[in-house]
C-alpha cells in the first residue's frame, strides 16, 4: 500500500542524511499518516481513510468529510475523494456548484492609498 494521504496527496520524499563529516547517505521522509474513520451524513456510512495530520486539520477546518468534498472541484480531489463526491451528488440528484474563491481584503497599503485619496477628495470639496 503506497504511503499517500487521501486528502492532501502528501507522499514519501527522498533526501539525504548528512553526517558531521559531510558524508551523504540516502534516506526517506515519510508523511505522518493515520488511519481514521469518517462518517458521511449524506451517504449515512463510514469511510476509513489513510490521511496525514495536515489532511485531518483540513477536514476539520472545512467541517467534515462531506463539506470538504463538496467544496472542492473534482479535478482537485484524489480519486478516492472524487468517488465520494460523485456518490454524494448522485444521492442529492444534482451536481454541486463549484465553490467560489474567497474574497480577500485588500492589502494594508491598498487600504491606506484609498484612505489618502478619500482625504484628498474631501479636502478638494471643502475648498
Amino acid at each position: 500500500m503506497p504511503r499517500v494521504c487521501k486528502v492532501t496527496g502528501k507522499k514519501t520524499m527522498v533526501g539525504m542524511n548528512v553526517s558531521h563529516s559531510h558524508r551523504r547517505t540516502k534516506r526517506t521522509f515519510l508523511p505522518n499518516l493515520q488511519t481514521l474513520t469518517f462518517h458521511s451524513d449524506v451517504l449515512a456510512r463510514d469511510f476509513s481513510l489513510r490521511i496525514s495530520t495536515a489532511g485531518l486539520r483540513t477536514l476539520t477546518k472545512h467541517g467534515g468529510l462531506d463539506a470538504y468534498v463538496m467544496s472542492k472541484p473534482i479535478s482537485r480531489l484524489t480519486p478516492e475523494m472524487a468517488a465520494i463526491k460523485k456518490a454524494i451528488e448522485k444521492k442529492n440528484g444534482k451536481p454541486a456548484t463549484p465553490a467560489k474563491k474567497p474574497v480577500h481584503k485588500p492589502t494594508r497599503s491598498a487600504r491606506l492609498v484609498k484612505k489618502v485619496e478619500a482625504k484628498k477628495a474631501a479636502a478638494k470639496k471643502t475648498k
